[in-house]
Order: C-alpha cells, then structure tokens, then sequence
C-alpha cells in the first residue's frame, strides 16, 4: 500500500478555508495531512493562537477521516532565546539553531512537544534541520559542549581550531571517531527527552524525523536510529532526503534521477519491515513558476516503480496561499491515476536487477582526507552516490541490494567494499583503485602521477572521440595486460583515460581514471560513456545487462524481473522528446506488452513510440 501524505500550513488553515483544502487533498487521495508548525516560538500568544490552531485543525481533519500530523523544526528557534547555537567545524555560529546538547533547549524543547501532543495528532514528525550544519557549509557540531565532550572522550585538552583541523586530517583518528560520537550522543539524549515528553501525554503517538544528507553518517547516528529512538513502543517511521526541485537548479549537482536513485540507496540502509518509508516529494518553494509538476510526477512515479517506500510527502499544495491558488500539481497527479495503476500492476512483486552499485552507509570515520587523488574531503559531499549518477544518466539499471550483473565502486566505498564481491567484475574510479591497491588488490596499476588537464577523449572501440572539456586525469603507468579502452588528449600529451584489466586471481576491472567526486559532466557522462560501460558489462562478469538504450539524454531507466517476465520503465527526464528509442534486451522473449506507449519487439530488441519530455513508458518482455 503506497500512502500519499500531504503538509499544509497550520496557521494558514483557518484563512484559506479548511474545506477546500480537504477537497483537494480527496482529488489525490491522500490519507494523511502534516500541519506544518515551522519553527519554535518563543513569543506566548503567538505560540497560544499555533496550538489553537492545530487543535481544531486535528479535529476538522479527523472527523473527515485523515491520519493527522505536527509537523515542526527540531532546533530551529524563532526569537529571542539564550540557548547555545550550533557551530560549525570551522567555528561559524549557526544563528538560530540550538544545539541539543543545552539543557535548558531541551527542557523548552520538551514542554513544545509536549503542548504539540495534548492537541490530539496521531504524529509528530521534525523537519530536515534534525542535523548538525543546517543553513552551513560546513557539518558541526563544535559549540563549546561539544568541545568538551570530545576532549573528555579523548581524554586531552584542545582548543576548537585544534579540533577541526585533527578531526579533518589523515585517515580514521580517535579525533574524529570522538567528535562523531560526542555529534550521536547528543542526538540520542535529544530523541528520548522527546519521547518521554511525548510519552507521558499519549504514549501510542508515533514520532519520527524527516532524514538529511548528514542524518547517515556525519551526526553519528542513522536516520534509523534516531526513528527508533522517537518510535517508543509505536511502529517507527522515518522522511527519506532527495526532492525533485533539487533538479531544478541542480542542488549539489543532482538531477531528477539522481535524487530518485539517492532514495533507493537510502531505502536499502534504512529497509526494516517494523519502519515506515515515506519519499520526499518536496517541489519547493511549490509554485510551478519554480519547479513544474513534471519534475514532481516523474519523481513519483519512479519512487512507485522501484518499490522503495512505503508512500510519499507528496507536496500538491502551495500551502503558504489558498487551495486554488496553485491547482497545477493536483491535476497533474489525477491525469497520472492510471499510469500509476499499471505501475502497481507492473512492477510490483518483482526485483530490481542491473548493476549493483556499492554505495557504503558510513564513510567519515575511515575516509583519507588528503590522498594522491583526494586533494581535500567534504564529509557532507561522500552521501552523494556518483556511482549511481554515472548509471542513472546512461540509461543503465542498477540495482542497491545483491549481486546485481556487475558491480559499480567509486571513491571512499572501496574501503568498506568486501573483497567477494570481485568476483563478479569491478568499475571503478582512479580513487577506489588507489584504495583497492593499498588493500593488496591488483587493479593494473603500477603507479599513479600527475594530474593532468584533457581537452578531449578518444574511444577506441567506437573509433569516436568526444570533448572532455579539460577534464582531470591521472597520468597512470598500467600493468603488463591492461587493455586501454580510451585516451585523454591535450596539446602536449595522450594519456590513458580508461582500461579494463584482468588480475592473476581472474578478477576484472573497468577502470576511470579520473576522480568522480570531483568529475567534468563532459568526461563523466554521455553517449561515448555510457555505451563504453554497457558493453563491457559482459567481459567483467559473463553477465548481460537486462536492458539498455544508447544515445537519449537524461533518459533514465529501472529494470526489474521475476522468473519468466521483464519490466522495464523509461522516464525522459529531458526537454526534448525521446524519438523512436530502441531498447536492447539481455535475452531473447516471447511477447511483449507495452504501457502509455507503442512498440514492436523484434529479437531482443524493442523499438518505441516517441517518449515526450518528461514522459513515461514501459514495457514487459514475458517468455512463455
């Protein structure tokens, strides 16, 4: 059952007219309505009129047969306050933001949370400011408590200067292995000072927290960690992070099917039958002026095939204006009913297969923050998942659990990568094949120099050379073996850009050699790429991938099967129509049946009607 929650604005209900709310909410069949409470207020009427407003909100929605919801910042603080704010690693106070490590925050945290409770909600949910840095560029915590709580824990004593600079130094330290702990005790201490508060009004109340890009790693603590500890004795539920009007300006370079596939991954880490999933269905600022309901239904729809929650925030109302003011989002998702039906039919009860991308949960602790390839680290920027990206953009399916045809490694997740899974082939970036060699793995690498500026690379194979746009290369000396697959050129040198090597244990590797998390979208995407990756899927593994189609921009694609049947769906995340798209098939079927298009198969290929821009089609391949 895929629930659809909706977040309106609390205070706003009583202006914009309740029952016109309710209609719309009915028009896209929502069960479940967030009131929106935005910060803490410090001022005593304007908190009186919140909670009066929240109570009768709960009461009208109630009696029309919703699930009702708080819906509040977790440290964000509204006027004047003397709680200790939050500092970032590089000493900036986060103005507004109290830490959860005061204890008078806490205890006015508490009786919040407390008055939220007694006004009759089923939930309690935090908005994303539930981390350290919110509105920084940097994580944090280093307000004085924290300090002293790592200096106690290391048992030294340093200034908060010191701190930054030995917890972002080297490798694993028990600096940083102290300020991650001292980050999750805090959180931990905050989460059950709510729940009791919670508890002691209403114990069946569930709560839980909307995750954010540090909530799996840098806070030390997990997402589902802090949802079990806000749970109690009721079944935890937990906000993925990953919003399609990310896409819109490209935040943290993400596209529409980048933030889809951050979801998946972020499914696996947190996939447990006892918690609920939602998808963050955000369209932010919410007016189509800024992010069209395309970007929001593309994003729906994708999260319904893959399967990976158990429902979306879905963000149909401009909830700051009235009910009619921005009607856009909800027709869009009505026009959408029935694909969303034949996606229910399609794609559920089977399992997602393609490349299996290895994208490991924690990474701060262990990274190397300055290596031959890593010039600098961004704790924040390890959640991104670039190996997921560079599949997403080329039309390839992946997949985040199990074996997958192949596997996909980038960066710091070589690290934690368990050496089994080379037997199944390896991509991997210049980082991860630094990383596999200091781990003793030969990956056709003899040494690795300098870093060197590209103008263009050029595929052997295809006989095809594309721009690189200056693109960072490492200037590589390979192994006896190591088959050049392309090479990067500038005016003074060619050097190698790609190779694929096979080592004396008969593990095979597709190597990049150019650092991903700090890749040019001209060498790390495109046609050239993407086709380089799927062909060579077969020499890594014996394995075919399920399915593949060259040369769409943004066309992103999921795969999934059961024994005698293969569904594949195709979005075209692009401005342009799709024209006539081809799909190669890894095997031979029987039949096809096609879903919001035409086609005819033909051998192991199929061939579609035009996907229009922001378009979806599908198609399941049965052999009898």
């Amino acid at each position: 059952m895929y629930k659809i929650s909706v977040p309106v604005d609390n205070g706003n209900l009583s202006d914009i007219g309740r029952e016109n709310v309710l209609s719309e909410l009915k028009k896209v069949g929502a069960e479940r309505v967030f009131f929106a409470m935005h910060q803490y207020e410090t001022d005593p009427a304007r908190r009186s009129r919140m909670l009066a407003d929240l109570k009768e909100n709960c009461r009208y929605f109630h009696e029309n047969g919703f699930e009702v919801g708080a819906w509040l910042w977790a440290f964000w603080v509204k006027g004047e306050n003397s709680f200790k704010c939050m500092r970032s690693l590089d000493g900036e106070e986060i103005k507004g933001f109290a830490c959860p490590s005061d204890a008078d925050f806490r205890t006015f945290a508490a009786e919040y949370i407390s008055d939220a409770a007694k006004c009759g909600v089923d939930l309690i949910m935090f908005d994303d400011d539930f981390r350290y840095g919110f509105y920084c560029d940097q994580p944090a915590c280093l307000c004085d408590n924290h300090v002293a709580m790592i200096n106690e824990e290391v048992g030294e004593k340093h200034t908060r200067e010191e701190l930054r600079n030995l917890i972002c130094s080297g490798g694993k330290n028990k600096y940083r292995s102290a300020y991650l702990k001292a980050n999750g005790d805090a959180f931990r201490i905050f989460a059950k000072e709510m729940r009791d508060a919670v508890d002691k009004v209403n114990p069946d109340i569930r709560m839980g927290a909307c995750a954010c890009m540090t909530s799996w790693d840098v806070d030390g603590i997990t997402a589902y960690e802090t949802a079990k500890i806000l749970a109690g004795k009721t079944k935890p539920f937990v906000r993925l992070i990953g919003a399609p009007y990310w896409a819109c300006a490209r935040s943290w370079g993400n596209d529409l099917q980048d933030v889809v596939e951050l979801e998946r991954m972020e499914s696996v880490w947190t996939r447990e039958d006892e918690i609920e999933i939602m998808a963050e269905g955000d369209a932010w600022p919410r007016p189509r002026i800024k992010c069209p309901a395309n970007y929001l239904e593309g994003f729906d729809t994708a999260i319904r095939a893959a399967g990976c929650t158990d429902g979306i925030l879905k963000y149909v109302l401009d909830y700051h204006s009235k009910a009619d003011y921005e009607t856009g989002y909800v027709r869009m998702h009505e026009r959408n009913k029935l694909i969303c039906e034949a996606i229910g039919h399609v794609f559920h009860n089977k399992k997602s297969v393609g490349v299996r991308v290895y994208e490991s949960m924690k990474k701060t602790e262990d990274v190397e923050c300055t290596t031959a390839v890593n010039d600098k680290t961004n704790f924040q920027d390890l959640f991104f998942s670039k190996a997921a990206r560079i599949l997403a953009h080329g039309a390839i399916p992946s997949v985040h659990e199990g074996d997958g045809v192949t596997g996909i490694c980038f960066d710091e997740n070589a690290r934690s990568l368990s050496l089994e899974h080379l037997k199944n082939g390896l991509i991997i970036d210049i980082a991860a094949a630094q990383i596999l060699e200091s781990r003793g793995v030969d990956v056709g690498i003899k040494s690795i120099g300098k870093p060197l500026s590209v103008k263009c690379e050029r595929f052997a194979d295809a006989g095809n050379t594309v721009l690189a746009d200056n693109a960072t290369v490492y200037d590589v000396a390979l192994r006896n073996g190591a088959e050049v697959l392309s090479v990067g050129k500038n005016d003074q040198q060619t050097v190698p850009m790609s190779y694929r090597y096979e080592n004396s244990d008969g593990n095979r590797f597709l190597v990049l050699c150019f650092n991903t998390r700090k890749q040019c979208d001209a060498s790390f995407y495109g046609y050239a790429r993407s086709e380089q990756i799927a062909k060579n899927v077969f020499w890594l593994s014996g394995k075919n991938l399920p399915a593949y189609s060259y040369g769409n921009p943004h066309l992103y694609m999921q795969c999934k099967a059961d024994e005698k049947t293969l569904a594949v769906g195709l979005w075209n995340f692009c401005a342009d129509p799709i024209f006539q798209p081809v799909v190669e098939l890894g095997e031979n079927y029987d039949k096809i049946e096609f879903i919001n298009c035409d086609g005819k198969l033909c051998g192991n290929l199929v061939s579609l009607s035009e996907i229009a821009p922001y378009g979806f089609a599908a198609f399941v391949a049965k052999k009898l």
